[in-house]
């Protein structure tokens, strides 16, 4: 099982020419509404491209309000085959976001509502059956002491542990000791390490500072530029990023994370480097589409992209 500890939002996204200047106002070419939330977004990746012989592989672990949006979205999981037993509403609002998207970027503005109704207590009853088998993957849109004490509970219980360190913001140095991986992306790695990953150097020095603090597996999203690989011992790679027609960036760093989640370790035939190709392939996928929850691809579509790579 994976359980999958993080924020469900309504996302609102406006499709735009360009970012808007101090003072002005743009008229959107496009607007949609749906699931969102970096831990629900990951929790649909596992779920989708795990279906349909996974089915209910994933637990979502957060809170929503007890308004209509929260019901929605709670069905909405459902119905994508990502378990909601322990998803607890509460008496604020269901959290929600704004997401600007131009052809080359998005902005994204969170507000976090339910999702900072997360307690120690609702890890403890989520993962009173969880086992050494099972997986515990992390965001940081749900309050950090939360997180800090699911990962070290997990770890106490033996689970591999994941973390995703979005948004970008420091963390205590005793945290890393509870992560086995960790999955930045180039603004995550400057703040976490102080160091731009600009060049294959300033690259290897960002994913050495991890090491340090005790992870042992270090993932970089970088972007255009692929990404970078360690497990601390005989790896360090650079996988390029594929050339696709991005359209929406929005969903591909949760596409990657859910992906990599769910392929590594739980398959049993992905290696670490595997796990991290087929979420390479998974992400670029997923910006050739809109939205967020929607633009995750099957595995049946990432497999053959796959297929087609070894026959070139």
């Amino acid at each position: 099982m994976i359980y999958v500890l993080g924020s469900i939002n309504l996302d609102t996204s406006l499709e735009v020419e360009r970012i808007p200047k101090k003072g002005e106002t743009l008229i959107a070419d496009g607007c949609s509404m749906g699931l969102g939330g970096k831990g629900a977004n990951q929790a649909v990746a596992i779920a989708k491209l795990g279906a349909p012989q996974n089915k209910m592989l994933v637990q979502m672990i957060g809170c929503v309000g007890k308004d209509a949006t929260g019901s929605e979205l709670v069905n909405t999981l459902e119905g994508f085959g990502v378990g909601t037993s322990n998803v607890r509403k509460v008496n604020r609002a269901t959290g929600s976001a704004m997401v600007m998207v131009t052809p080359k970027d998005n902005r994204i503005i969170v507000y976090g509502g339910a999702n900072s109704g997360i307690t120690k207590t609702d890890i403890d009853e989520a993962l009173c059956k969880a086992t050494s088998a099972d997986t515990l993957l992390c965001q940081l849109e749900v309050p950090l002491y939360v997180v800090a004490y699911a990962l070290r509970k997990a770890r106490s219980l033996g689970m591999t542990t994941i973390l995703n360190p979005a948004p970008a913001k420091a963390l205590p140095d005793d945290l890393f000791y509870s992560v086995d991986v960790i999955i930045p992306n180039e603004v995550e790695t400057q703040e976490l390490t102080g160091i731009v990953p600009r060049d294959p150097d300033s690259i290897r020095d960002a994913v050495d500072k991890f090491h340090e603090r005790g992870v042992q597996y270090v993932v970089l999203t970088l972007g255009e530029r692929g990404i970078a690989l360690s497990d601390g011992n005989r790896i360090f790679e650079q996988l390029p990023a594929y050339k696709v027609a991005a359209v929406d960036t929005t969903g591909a760093g949760d596409t990657f994370v859910g992906a990599f989640a769910l392929t590594y370790p739980h398959i049993g035939m992905y290696s670490f480097k595997e796990a991290c190709a087929f979420a390479n392939r998974a992400a670029s996928i997923a910006v050739t589409r809109r939205g967020a929850s929607e633009s995750i691809p099957s595995a049946e579509e990432v497999n053959a992209m796959y297929v087609k790579e070894i026959k070139k």
